[in-house]
């Protein structure tokens, strides 16, 4: 549960169900539940917001939420100089949104949590890239398997802010993506792997920051402690936040 009285506000960003229902907002209702049942207030910020309204929003809520889900579109890949391939689907409203964001929270020093295409977008806006589409191999990283099944392991880098909090540094996650990270954002460091390779994890370089992005679904499989504890660390990072920028606030007036 978050440190303070008052829930942290997190914003949370929400696109196009793209290719097939462009005029629906796409949302996980259990990226919302894992932030309720973690003491936080979620707040929905959707693309066609401009500039200064994300400043606004940004400069306004506690930590930021970047979700995955099905029907989640890909970075734009001339984001990272590359050309899309026929696979990519791409939302560049949604895109502009979140890189934004990304933009405000870093600078601001607020928490940061990416999932799925948010690992991804996360990876992009602070100067990563990725692969566009991953090739069948040892581990199917697509499979036709519920969201709180787990599909493959997760082998995490020992000192880690993920292994802490997991208490374990190998672990069994679900698993939704044809895209992953190719290389990592100088911001950022790779702290888990799939068996076959594969980035799922990242962390920032700076130990100091609360900035994390996972390949997987942790939202589905709170169940588990180990997944369940990353949203509650997430949301108590975002409530110290408010209480340090609200002492800032109160001391300056």
């Amino acid at each position: 549960m978050s440190d303070t009285a008052h829930p942290p506000l997190i914003a949370v960003t929400a696109g196009r169900d793209l290719p097939r229902r462009p005029s629906v907002v796409r949302l996980s209702e259990n990226s919302v539940r894992a932030l309720t049942a973690s003491g936080a207030l979620p707040v929905v910020v959707v693309p066609g917001v401009d500039t200064a309204a994300v400043r606004h929003i940004m400069e306004r809520v506690d930590g930021l939420l970047l979700p995955g889900g099905i029907g989640a579109p890909d970075p734009n890949p001339r984001h990272f100089g590359e050309e899309p391939r026929p696979e990519t689907v791409i939302d560049d409203d949604l895109d502009a949104l979140e890189i934004a964001a990304i933009d405000h929270a870093v600078r601001l020093g607020m928490p940061v949590l990416g999932i799925c295409r948010g690992c991804q977008i996360l990876n992009v806006a602070l100067g990563g890239g990725l692969i566009q589409h991953l090739e069948p191999g040892d581990v199917s990283h697509l499979p036709a398997l519920p969201l709180d099944s787990e599909a493959h392991e997760l082998r995490l880098e020992a000192g880690s802010r993920l292994a802490g909090l997991s208490g374990a540094r190998l672990l069994r996650v679900n698993s939704l993506h044809h895209q992953a990270i190719a290389w990592p954002a100088p911001a950022l460091k790779v702290v888990g792997r799939s068996e076959d390779g594969v980035t799922e994890a990242v962390e920032s370089a700076d130990p100091d920051r609360w900035i994390i992005g996972v390949q997987y679904h942790p939202e589905e499989l709170t169940i588990r402690p180990a997944h369940r504890r990353l949203f509650e660390d997430f949301v108590s990072s975002s409530a110290r936040y408010a209480a340090a920028r609200s002492q800032e606030r109160t001391v300056s007036a």
